[in-house]
């Protein structure tokens, strides 16, 4: 099945009718066209649209591109190889439209990564009770932080090398390094997560991986260099242990326990895991617009009875390993 993402020349509508000389409302921007079995999709790139939908075939247009052109202007969509329905091993992504596949993630799995991250960020909450954790302080070190940006750093590998195994990464001869790491800023959408402290407006917003680049895999990332330098000479270079990087590192933690499980990661509205995270960071802004291509689509039927869309149920969706 073909997809084409595409720009909405004609927003905040589209074009529909014999001749497509009607108006229907398309409040999107941007959008992502679907060709099903029976009918061509459209739905808005928000987390879940409202589908547009038109049934084939029709004389009036030729293909899936012909109709993304006529009904919404783009001469020139562009293709995905996406293959529809199908959900990587541990890797959250938004939706184009409909459906949550990552509740096919191991609860298993979701619940034991955050009892650690639970108590790491009952760590840092305690801290804050003698570190105000302001401008003035970032730069302020000592042990106890120190054991703070150890664990958080430790339970950031511990993610990275879990969904690199879970996808079945080709195995390095010795351990999994940055090297192997960084490939997961991208693939994960790592570097668009911007946090802030809920309580503590005086400590800067922070993004902690809008830096991690290939050429510098571990110095590209200043709590991740630091956590190495402390790890392995602490009586030299215990100054790098500050409260700025340690909150990084923490923060860098909770974007991978997203990354990973999805903004709700809970198992429904009663969820009681959020509020915890909740209490300490906030998601200032998650710019996804670069990585919209690489968004999940779920399958898309139509609905022979009322001949509206339907969204294929969970169990539709194949899990596969991320092709590294």
């Amino acid at each position: 099945m073909k997809i084409l993402f595409f720009q909405n020349k004609f927003f905040p509508k589209g074009k529909q009718g014999q001749k497509f000389d009607q108006d229907f409302s398309f409040h999107h921007e941007r959008g992502v066209a679907i060709e099903g079995q029976d009918a061509f999709f459209a739905s808005g790139i928000n987390h879940g649209g409202e589908i547009h939908f038109v049934k084939i075939p029709d004389t009036n247009f030729t293909d899936l591109k012909d109709w993304v052109f006529k009904s919404f202007g783009d001469p020139e969509p562009v293709e995905s190889d996406y293959q529809l329905g199908t959900f990587y091993k541990r890797i959250w992504r938004p939706m184009a439209c409909g459906c949550r596949p990552w509740e096919l993630n191991s609860q298993e799995k979701l619940n034991e990564s955050f009892v650690s991250l639970h108590i790491i960020l009952n760590k840092l909450e305690n801290l804050f009770e003698t570190i105000e954790p302001n401008k003035d302080n970032l730069s302020t070190y000592g042990h106890k932080i120190r054991e703070i940006l150890l664990l958080a750093c430790m339970e950031v590998e511990s993610a990275w090398t879990a969904v690199l195994k879970e996808n079945a990464y080709p195995l390095p001869k010795g351990d999994f390094t940055t090297n192997d790491y960084v490939k997961l800023k991208e693939i994960m959408f790592l570097d668009v997560y911007e946090l802030a402290l809920q309580s503590y407006p005086d400590f800067p917003a922070f993004m902690p991986f809008k830096d991690w680049n290939v050429a510098k895999p571990t110095t590209s990332l200043s709590w991740y260099d630091a956590y190495n330098k402390t790890k392995h000479d602490r009586e030299e270079n215990l100054r790098f242990a500050t409260l700025e990087n340690a909150v990084y590192a923490v923060g860098a933690a909770v974007v991978m326990f997203h990354a990973q499980f999805g903004l709700n990661f809970g198992t429904g509205f009663m969820d009681q895991k959020s509020p915890i995270i909740r209490n300490i960071f906030k998601i200032v802004s998650i710019n996804f617009e670069k990585y919209e291509k690489q968004f999940y689509i779920s399958k898309l039927e139509l609905d022979t009875t009322s001949g509206k869309p339907t969204f294929s149920p969970i169990k539709g969706y194949t899990v596969i390993n991320y092709p590294f």
